[in-house]
């Protein structure tokens, strides 16, 4: 009955084709219309999953009692100086600050006045007691530059301040060696246009190398309906900087991480390439078209049909979905890749009896015969394949099944039997002068027929010896794997994680009250694998009364001089003069201590000459290099030198929020121990015997163990991991129990279904034992292509089964076969273009693809015909079809 109603379709479809060619047309403008007034896509990855399991509703507690803490953007200010970065930090922030129609919140963290004024309070005291020393010190250095932070100042300092003492013996030139060279660095980095600064702040830091960003954390508000939620803000963070002239000022430049611009950079990854990778597996699928059809006409004809029921797959998409998400927009790819398949398969069968049926229409009637019930069998089962995923809770790849299904069902199957034909019987093309088909392949053939029980025994020898390999099959669970690791928002993260504890590996427990938060922190630092564990207690600081005292006795010594008023600012001769005294003054330094210090000091010394002898401009951008910082650095250690007591009751507002949520309930924030030299999750350390995310996964079992109810960073990602993993084994079964179902139903012998199941279960494990073959991992992206695997690899078996009931052989020799490996080229290209994405989880599902496309194709043409053998019945004559319903 099926055949037959394909038929009568066909045959009205070419008989009025220009009814049918206008009703497609209407549908196609009617579906456009659609598309473009409701197109729509939820960019929130939060939204990939729905379900409603312990740990999400843990996150979506944590989220709702802190949201300060979800949906950030990191500004990561960055400049030749400490000072200069803390700076243009601040006045980013404050910029940002007065635009709360932008940002709901903006945070400099460390960088805030409150640690500012406090931040001594925070160190051991011991470390603050040496620091207390160093500075009382210093205190003549200090009065000094205080009363002249100018870069005559600084000149006069260096003849005068430092060269005096050394002459007396207080100080020695291997001493002032780095302090020479950083000097040094700078002025020649302003005599040749470089963004350089000489960093104050470093003389009493324990690592005086170190040049810390600043900070700036912001909550954007955001609109999902757009393409990239958070482009607006990104884009006022850097107008904000360009407005500040933060890089002319400070040098300074700002580059955006967060989750935010991780997920834009992440879809935006996904439209970047250049027009040659976009064209090239296009003109590749033409090629493969015109190979198949050897017609241009009918590879335009097929592509029309192709174009025009994408069209109509959107609209249908949108209808039932409302709004994309960032998986089942791939269903564009998928929709073409299959319909191309469903294409080739009529039109190859068309030319083939086209040779021998002298009329179009009833070559057409005859291929409509032929195909109707392999082809429709193909389609339902390749929809089955991607429909089996609406019952799990992977909602990403859920809607993408929906779309892909109904599309391929719906569409894409009604489009190849009636506008096809339709437009080929317009065309009405001649016969084609070759025949489908290798017939060169005949050798081949008989020696596989000849030895078919030796090669299958050793096929599925060959394939069960490999099953041992599935045990080392991995998943690779971390998101940020999947992400273009040249994307700005990942080369700030990966360079950010090197030298800061950003806490991106951090989970959280939420405890009823601040006193049980303390408790869960204490057991927690306890574990060997735990780095620490914050609450709002760990910003009180400890010994506070002598920690008050010692920064009180430091002040009373230091704050007068910092206090005093400057010197007039220089002229520049004054400048041209001190520059001259200082750099003969190292010179005679140099003579007179030879030795290491020697070398620095003749190295500035000629600097400080070259900037004396060079134009004024040159000098006022040494005077922002050397004094700009200096003057900063005096402002911080003047707030710092008057700290006040710290309690729960004097933090600020929006930093104890971010611990303590209004009804009680506290946060405690717990941290993994980093091994030595390792760096953030999204970063692999090659040869490594303890992986990161072995470390991570041990950290993560050491909490729960402690506390069940932790969750975030890589408890929540496990376990979105687990559901996806189920997600797909459920589908992957319930898929094969509807496929088989199917077959059952169509072929009604239990021998023919497996006939078709059993190489589509072969090549589903060569594609996972070729996977540890050849390294690649299964991840949240390329765990799509097991489920296309089930699809299109029984679309395959069907037509050779569907054949060889009807008594043709399946031979290599045979058309079908040149049909299935045409259309498994060209779908294996429009899904292999994937491949060449920047996007890394994009391109890890279309090197896995293409990987289970060559294995579905080699079980199609080499497993499935020694597996069948010979047919049961002789194939009818092509005359027998030529019959018109």
């Amino acid at each position: 009955m099926l055949t037959k109603l394909i038929c009568r379709v066909v045959h009205l479809s070419s008989r009025h084709p220009w009814v049918v060619l206008g009703a497609f047309a209407l549908l196609v403008l009617l579906a456009g219309l659609y598309t473009a007034r409701h197109f729509a896509i939820n960019t929130d990855v939060a939204k990939l999953i729905e379900a409603d399991t312990p740990w999400t509703r843990r996150d979506a507690a944590i989220a709702a009692a802190f949201p300060n803490r979800s949906d950030t953007t990191l500004a990561v200010v960055r400049a030749p100086a400490p000072e200069f970065a803390a700076q243009a930090a601040r006045e980013l922030a404050e910029r940002l600050h007065a635009q709360p129609q932008r940002f709901h919140s903006v945070s400099l963290g460390a960088g805030s006045e409150f640690f500012r004024h406090n931040g001594l309070l925070y160190l051991d005291l011991p470390q603050l007691q040496t620091l207390s020393g160093q500075l009382l010190d210093a205190r003549p250095l200090l009065n000094a530059l205080a009363r002249d932070p100018s870069l005559r100042g600084l000149a006069n300092l260096l003849s005068v301040s430092l060269l005096t003492p050394l002459q007396t013996g207080q100080l020695t030139l291997p001493g002032m060696a780095p302090l020479l060279w950083r000097s040094a660095d700078t002025v020649e980095g302003v005599l040749v246009g470089r963004p350089a600064a000489l960093s104050w702040q470093n003389l009493v830091d324990a690592d005086p190398a170190a040049v810390e960003p600043g900070l700036v954390e912001v909550r954007p508000a955001l609109d999902y309906s757009e393409l990239l939620p958070g482009a607006p803000s990104s884009e006022a963070i850097r107008a904000a900087a360009r407005d500040l002239r933060l890089h002319e000022r400070y040098g300074a430049g700002v580059a955006l991480t967060g989750p935010i611009p991780l997920s834009d950079d992440e879809f935006a990854s996904l439209q970047e390439g250049s027009p040659l990778t976009g064209a090239l597996p296009v003109v590749v699928v033409l090629v493969l078209l015109w190979r198949a059809l050897r017609a241009t006409k009918l590879v335009l004809a097929l592509c029309l049909v192709m174009l025009g029921g994408l069209v109509l797959t959107a609209a249908l998409g949108l209808l039932m979905v409302g709004a994309l998400n960032l998986i089942s927009v791939a269903f564009a790819i998928l929709f073409v890749g299959l319909g191309i398949d469903f294409g080739i398969q009529f039109g190859m069968r068309f030319r083939e009896l086209r040779r021998e049926i002298p009329s179009t229409h009833a070559a057409l009637l005859a291929a409509a015969r032929a195909i109707a019930l392999p082809l429709a069998l193909a389609a339902a089962a390749t929809a089955l394949g991607f429909l089996a995923f609406l019952p799990t809770a992977y909602r990403g790849v859920a809607e993408l099944g929906q779309i892909a299904g109904v599309g391929i069902l719906f569409v894409a199957l009604p489009a190849c039997l009636t506008v096809l034909p339709a437009l080929i019987q317009l065309i009405d093309p001649p016969p084609s002068r070759a025949a489908p088909g290798y017939p060169w392949l005949a050798p081949v053939d008989r020696a596989l027929q000849t030895h078919r029980r030796t090669l299958l025994a050793a096929t599925l020898a060959l394939v069960i010896a490999g099953i041992p390999l599935l045990w080392r099959l991995e998943f690779d669970f971390n998101p940020l794997h999947l992400k273009n690791p040249r994307s700005e928002s990942m080369a700030t993260l990966a360079s950010l994680s090197r030298g800061t504890d950003i806490g991106i590996d951090n989970v959280q427990v939420l405890a009823a009250s601040l006193a049980d938060a303390q408790a869960m922190a204490a057991r927690l630092e306890r574990l060997p694998e735990v780095g620490g564990a914050m609450t709002a207690a760990s910003l009180i600081p400890e010994a506070q009364p002598e920690k008050l005292q010692a920064v009180a006795a430091v002040a009373a010594r230091l704050l007068p001089v910092l206090a005093q008023q400057p010197a007039a600012p220089a002229t520049d001769p004054q400048r041209v003069a001190a520059l001259r005294t200082a750099a003969q003054a190292l010179r005679n330094a140099a003579l007179d201590h030879p030795g290491p210090g020697a070398a620095p000091a003749r190295r500035l010394s000629r600097a400080l000459t070259a900037l004396a002898n060079a134009d004024a401009a040159a000098r006022e951008r040494a005077e922002r290099a050397l004094a700009g910082p200096l003057r900063l650095a005096l402002d911080t250690l003047r707030l710092a030198l008057q700290p006040g007591p710290v309690t729960l009751a004097t933090l600020p507002a929006e930093m104890k929020g971010s611990w303590i949520a209004a009804d009680g309930r506290a946060l405690v924030d717990v941290s993994p121990k980093r091994a030595p030299g390792t760096g953030p999750t999204g970063q692999r350390k090659a040869d490594s015997e303890d992986h990161g995310d072995q470390r991570l996964q041990r950290f993560t079992d050491a909490v729960l163990r402690v506390a069940p109810e932790a969750s975030g960073g890589p408890i929540s990602v496990r376990h979105a991991a687990d559901l996806i993993v189920e997600a797909f084994v459920q589908a992957a079964l319930l898929a094969v129990l509807t496929i088989t179902l199917l077959l059952w139903l169509s072929f009604r012998r239990f021998g023919d279904v497996m006939l078709t199941m059993l190489p589509l279960l072969v090549s589903s494990l060569v594609t996972l034992e070729a996977c540890v073959l050849l390294g690649i991992e299964l991840n949240f992206a390329n765990i799509i292509a097991l489920p296309l695997l089930l699809g299109v690899g029984v679309a395959f078996k069907i037509y050779y089964i569907m054949a060889w009931r009807a008594g043709h052989p399946a031979q290599l020799e045979h058309p079908l076969t040149q049909a299935i490996i045409l259309s498994a080229a060209a779908t294996g290209t429009a899904f292999g273009s994937l491949w060449l994405s920047n996007h890394a989880g994009t391109a890890s599902m279309g090197k896995l693809l293409a990987l289970s496309l060559v294995c579905t194709l080699i079980g199609a043409v080499f497993f499935q015909p020694i597996l069948l053998g010979k047919p049961r019945v002789s194939p009818p004559s092509p005359r027998s079809e030529e019959k018109t319903p």
